[in-house]
């Protein structure tokens, strides 16, 4: 089980090993050594990271890691956990300088006047899934009207999905289908299981593990009505790029081969992400190859102008951002 750490100081986090999976007492309150990857001086310190251990898109930093990706690129990181996207803007804003999030909250961060910038894509599908329990009725998103969708919290990613996928498929939110916030995806599971809501929210790798255990179906994704999206990207102040800049691109390039293993050699990127989170070989493998396309470090302006509508559409962002003074174009090219 992966434990989530709510904000509370820099020094109350633990840090997640991602070669191990394990947990270990954060120790420094600031990256030690310079940048310089690719081994010129090397870089020692910590990196924030969304839904480490819990979201398929992190699989590229547990192999990057384990397979020694990071070390021949001159690089001694730590991965820590936030539990969102905001939170982990606020860890990279507030010290620790560079990691992964949702796009969505950086966009939201940079309007509010954090010195934040995104240099490059992570995952680049909708990564929330609806599920139901085996013998449900439901198999396709047209069965649930008359029916209750679990979701996490109002204005969250599940809402989001939840709502413009239903109105994709023909049906109204709130009249067609009622949505219930329940929490988590572990939570919005147990509603299902308890008889509480017919479908629920969930993200790989849970999904396949859900059908993998209690034989859970996938009843749709997220990512089947949604296909322009940048679910997660790489985010760093322009303080830490510009101070920086060898250790960023050397971590880019780690990440790029960990993404070339994951398409070009899935099974063996699957054994390293089910010792990392903890999960059975080959669930992991399923999550990967359900994955295995939306791995990338490139973006497009449908990507990030669809993460921007949404967070108009929910009043998360109240005017069009300058693209130019969030976005850091071709910076690991």
């Amino acid at each position: 089980m992966t434990t989530i750490f709510r904000p509370m100081g820099r020094r109350g986090f633990l840090k997640l090993s991602a070669a191990a999976g394990g947990v270990v007492a954060l120790g420094s309150t600031a990256a030690c050594g310079q940048g310089g990857g690719g081994g010129s001086g090397g870089y020692s310190g910590d990196v924030a990271v969304t839904g480490l251990a819990s979201l398929i898109h992190s699989a590229p930093f547990f192999i990057a890691q384990s397979e020694g990706f990071y070390e021949e690129e001159g690089l001694d990181l730590e991965h820590v956990q936030f539990p969102g996207g905001l939170d982990t803007v606020r860890g990279i804003e507030s010290g620790i300088g560079f990691g992964t999030s949702s796009t969505l909250p950086v966009f939201i961060a940079a309007e509010s006047g954090m010195d934040v910038r995104i240099f490059g894509n992570v995952y680049t599908a909708a990564s929330v899934d609806f599920i139901a329990l085996p013998d449900s009725p439901i198999n396709a998103i047209e069965d649930v009207r008359g029916r209750t969708v679990a979701v996490s919290t109002p204005g969250s990613n599940s809402s989001y999905f939840a709502e413009r996928t239903l109105r994709e498929a023909g049906l109204t939110p709130g009249t067609d289908v009622q949505l219930v916030s329940v929490g988590s995806a572990a939570d919005s599971w147990t509603a299902v299981s308890q008889g509480v809501v017919d479908v629920a929210w969930t993200a790989s790798p849970l999904s396949e593990r859900i059908s993998s255990e209690s034989g859970g179906k996938v009843i749709w994704r997220s990512r089947d009505y949604v296909t322009d999206w940048s679910d997660t990207c790489l985010v760093a102040t322009g303080a830490f790029m510009d101070e920086n800049a060898d250790a960023l691109r050397g971590w880019g390039r780690a990440l790029q081969r960990a993404m070339d293993m994951i398409s070009n050699d899935v099974e063996a990127a699957a054994e390293v992400y089910a010792r990392a989170i903890e999960y059975e070989p080959e669930v992991a493998l399923e999550a990967l190859r359900n994955s295995q396309e939306f791995f990338s470090l490139d973006f497009t302006d449908a990507q990030l102008e669809a993460v921007v509508e949404a967070g108009m559409e929910q009043d998360q962002i109240t005017q069009e951002p300058d693209m130019d003074s969030v976005v850091v174009r071709d910076f690991l090219s």
